[in-house]
């Protein structure tokens, strides 16, 4: 998935599974469930959800162009 399919799927609340272009593996699995990401060898629920979760998701791209 692209960066704005994920983006899409975490505003709509379907379900997806994707790798950002950063590398990071996010899923949802249930309708309106919360957004997991890989960490550690599993998959851990993101503390943020909607909005908040796209910001995160800006910054840490504004982060990457920055180094």
């Amino acid at each position: 998935m692209t960066n704005s399919q994920i983006r899409h799927s975490i505003k709509s609340g379907l379900p997806f599974f994707g790798v950002t272009v950063k590398g990071a593996v996010m899923a949802r699995y249930i309708p309106f469930g919360p957004v997991f990401v890989w960490q550690k060898n599993q998959m851990m629920p993101t503390p943020l959800e909607g909005d908040d979760l796209l910001w995160w998701l800006d910054a840490t791209d504004e982060d990457d162009h920055e180094s």
